[in-house]
């Protein structure tokens, strides 16, 4: 796993003080090995984090050049067999990967990166061509941010290197934090910032004369419906897909973790690593979060609040798997927000779930685990529900009748939820949406013209819409501009554990989107292709499960267990105007006094998820606003 950085100047400028400033970022990963390169213009560093890759990590490879260019990159190339024979080149086992990606450049040109699967971000120094490229995979687990400016173009896997470069110019991207702040995905290459950009998924820039040109390489949207002669044909692909994806990910790993919840995402991926692993009379480590105390009281039945009723005897079934429940007693939810600004840079959308998440990787960095794998694309993909016809009308028709989701309104809540769908029916300035959910301040909102901004991009702040066709499953997927990835990048730095998501296989992918949607609601079965391909390999009893899994059930609890701590810092939002100015305040000690005060009353969870959230864009602000200081 490296983590690598890179500065072009476009001017006769000095570059020492900027890398200086970019490699202040980037050491406090403590890599173990590392090497860089220097010219008059260009500063090229690699930093590997693990020694997993014994060939990968001999500092001579972190640096490769061949015909006068040169590669750094983060990668696990899936397809190297296929590569070597395109390449025309005998097979060398102690052929880097570096070594590869390069002369696939060197024969192929610029689209050489159709070609490449895996997970893997790359940048290639052109000298006879004075260019850089920079690159990155279809959907996988990595990131790649760059800075361009009139005098140079930086680029990093990690977005605090970028940060510490012309810190004074640091500006936050203030739709990108009303995204955050109201659920809403932009649909684009921003970052939290406006100098930094993301390069989006299944892209490749290039950089040359000052200029920067983005190229997408890969297009989900073509992908054909294939036809086959048989339901076990579908099936039979389904399940070599599925497994070629695990085992690209866990084949280099000595000691596995993964994140197994209630689910079928992380109990199907865990199942087949731990089946790849029992070939080899090998064991793997499951990490579940699980509540702290009991709190099935204040949840609907069909809420599993604590997923250990299905992920133990799943560990029990397979037999090689070492279960660890991990309850984060001494986390504090709190400090974890602050510490996930400082290793992210941004706000997050999941505040309120960070703290178990580090949590797991403390203690599987505590077992010394190299390679964590889990499944937080796989509601897309490896257990895809396809899109029953009809489901407008069911919709519309549950909404009539007073359901939200899965859940019955109150007599209450539907007399409420009835009047604020008149008022905003025939009002001319109707009540936004969001305001049931975000914290985001009223004049904020109408100063970015808010609202017009979310219809031009087609977002429904309602969530109101449902996935009819392809087109809304691919849109579900986001292959053009996907940020999940990022986030495991920064926690695998942090850790140093490599993280893999097997539900994100860009051919993966591409076949779950190829079958006809026949085949996921099938014989009265939802999720028909991988209940039928796991028969068998997964417990039945989660395969007819009706309950669905939710972690942090207990985060209203913790909140009002740190309550005085919640107060003081709520209470010195008041005297930052740029947080006033952002954020409504004043609600958010509204909601955070009625969590205090009744912590397992129905609405508590959703008042929790919601505070956390702002309280995370509030002490980003403080950081950010008016630059780094």
């Amino acid at each position: 796993m490296n983590l690598f950085s890179g500065i072009l100047s476009f001017q006769s400028k000095d570059l020492n003080k900027s890398i200086e400033q970019m490699k202040m970022a980037t050491q406090k990963f403590k890599p173990k090995n590392k090497l860089e390169l220097r010219e008059a213009n260009l500063f090229l560093e690699n930093l590997s984090l693990t020694n997993q890759f014994n060939k990968e990590d001999k500092s001579q490879h972190l640096i490769y050049s061949e015909n006068d260019c040169w590669i750094v990159s983060n990668s696990r190339i899936d397809n190297k067999e296929e590569l070597i024979e395109l390449l025309n080149i005998p097979l060398n086992d102690e052929l880097s990967d570096n070594a590869i990606l390069l002369k696939m450049y060197v024969e192929f040109g610029n689209e050489f990166v159709k070609k490449i699967e895996g997970d893997w971000t790359l940048a290639i120094w052109n000298q006879s061509q004075q260019e850089i490229l920079i690159a990155r995979d279809q959907l996988g687990t990595s990131a790649l941010y760059y800075r361009l400016t009139d005098a140079y173009i930086a680029f990093s896997t990690y977005i605090g290197g970028l940060l510490e470069i012309d810190s004074q110019t640091i500006k936050i991207d203030e739709i990108y934090l009303a995204g955050i702040l109201t659920t809403w995905d932009t649909q684009s290459n921003r970052t939290a910032f406006e100098n930094i950009k993301f390069l989006p998924p299944a892209h490749y820039a290039l950089i040359k004369n000052g200029k920067l040109s983005l190229h997408r390489y890969w297009i989900a949207e073509d992908t054909q419906e294939i036809h086959l002669d048989s339901a076990r044909e579908y099936v039979e692909r389904f399940s070599d897909k599925l497994e070629q994806s695990v085992k690209n990910r866990i084949r280099y790993s000595q000691n596995l973790g993964s994140q197994l919840s209630s689910g079928f995402d992380s109990s199907t991926i865990t199942t087949v690593a731990a089946e790849f692993f029992k070939k080899d009379k090998k064991r793997l480590t499951a990490f579940t979060s699980i509540p702290k105390e009991n709190t099935s009281d204040y949840f609907p039945t069909h809420i599993a609040t604590d997923e250990s009723y299905l992920s133990i005897p799943t560990a029990q079934f397979l037999g090689n798997v070492d279960h660890v429940l991990v309850r984060s007693e001494n986390q504090s939810i709190l400090k974890n927000i602050h510490d996930s600004i400082e290793l992210h840079h941004s706000p997050l959308h999941a505040a309120g779930n960070m703290f178990w998440i580090h949590q797991i990787y403390l203690e599987a960095q505590a077992k010394e685990i190299d390679t964590m794998i889990i499944g937080q694309s796989g509601n897309a993909t490896i257990s895809w529900a396809g899109y029953p016809e009809g489901l407008q009308i069911k919709s519309l028709i549950k909404r009539i009748l007073g359901y939200k989701s899965q859940e019955k309104f109150t007599p209450i809540s539907y007399v409420k939820y009835l009047i604020v769908e008149i008022k905003n029916k025939w009002s001319s300035n109707p009540t936004p949406d969001w305001n049931t959910y975000s914290f985001i301040n009223t004049q904020f909102a109408q100063d970015l013209n808010l609202f017009s901004k979310m219809k031009e991009m087609g977002h429904d702040p309602s969530f109101s819409n449902s996935i009819q066709n392809k087109k809304g499953h691919i849109n579900f997927i986001n292959p053009k501009y996907s940020k999940i990835g990022a986030l495991w990048q920064d926690l695998a730095y942090c850790y140093q554990i490599s993280t893999y998501d097997p539900s994100n296989d860009k051919r993966l992918v591409e076949y779950i989107l190829s079958v006809p949607n026949e085949y996921y609601q099938r014989e009265n079965t939802n999720k028909w292709l991988l209940k039928t391909a796991m028969k068998g390999r997964l417990l039945d009893d989660l395969i007819h499960q009706t309950r669905k899994g939710r972690q942090a059930t207990d985060l209203a609890i913790r909140i009002q267990s740190e309550a005085t701590e919640f107060k003081e810092l709520l209470k010195s939002f008041r005297s930052n105007s740029a947080i006033q100015y952002y954020i409504d305040c004043q609600k958010m000690e509204t909601y955070l006094d009625r969590i205090i005060e009744n912590p397992r009353k129905k609405d508590a969870y959703n008042d929790a998820i919601f505070l956390t959230r702002g309280i995370s864009c509030a002490l980003f602000i403080n950081k950010y606003h008016g630059g780094i200081v």
